[in-house]
């Protein structure tokens, strides 16, 4: 996998840099200190899998140089790495994968990483299909964040906001869904790759929400997760 660090503070890409050394087999990094120059190699028909982009450049701002990488190469995933949130609309506005903010720590580094990697290694799941009496429903477990019970009832969040409530009951709605998502407390169970950060005794999703932890789950659910990661990284 081909990264490139976009960022004119050559300390900070080196952090990076040295934040994804030796985490995974194939994985080359190529600094460049402006937008125009990575917009220039991506012009001469090299593909980056991956860009770490700081968003405050000297004389170039990191979403429009984004913008212009998305143009170029679709394919790209974008990690904005930045000092401040205020461009954080803008940000996702551009499809960005992921968004850090200065000073971060060579964990919060691997964890982006290995959280976008997961999604550029991983192919299309088998669909789960819901079988709610006159109704059928049809998910990609990938695009699927949360469920959630609700009585008679499974309420399933996917990616772009999307509800549905599913007249089944959670726990053979869960079941369906396999092993890789994580019950997090009873009648909550999350897709681990769009789990932000887990802080204390509380684990926050992509999508800004947020549950407490049982006290007896929090070792099994810490365990789940880092071996959720420890297989992004080893892909």
């Amino acid at each position: 996998m081909l990264v490139a660090i976009c960022d004119d503070i050559k300390a900070d890409a080196e952090k990076i840099r040295f934040a994804l050394m030796d985490i995974t087999d194939g994985l080359e990094t190529v600094w460049f200190d402006t937008g125009e120059k990575l917009l220039e190699s991506i012009r001469g028909g090299v593909f980056y899998s991956l860009v770490f982009q700081d968003i405050y450049l000297e004389n170039e701002m990191g979403v429009d140089i984004a913008r212009a990488v998305k143009e170029l190469s679709s394919g790209t995933q974008i990690i904005f790495v930045t000092t401040s949130l205020d461009h954080a609309i803008d940000a996702f506005r551009v499809q960005a994968a992921d968004y850090l903010v200065k000073p971060c720590t060579e964990v919060d580094i691997v964890k982006a990483f290995a959280r976008v990697n997961m999604r550029i290694n991983k192919p299309r799941t088998e669909p789960v299909v819901l079988n709610a009496g006159k109704e059928i429903h049809i998910y990609y477990p990938e695009k699927v964040i949360k469920l959630e019970s609700d009585r008679h009832y499974t309420v399933i969040h996917q990616q772009d906001s999307k509800i549905s409530r599913v007249h089944m009951n959670f726990t053979d709605a869960a079941e369906l869904f396999g092993k890789q998502f994580i019950e997090i407390r009873r009648g909550i169970l999350v897709n681990p790759a769009y789990v932000e950060r887990i802080s204390g005794a509380e684990v926050i999703l992509s999508d800004g929400s947020s549950y407490k932890i049982p006290r007896l789950k929090k070792d099994s659910i810490v365990t789940a997760y880092t071996e959720f990661l420890s297989k992004g990284l080893s892909k």
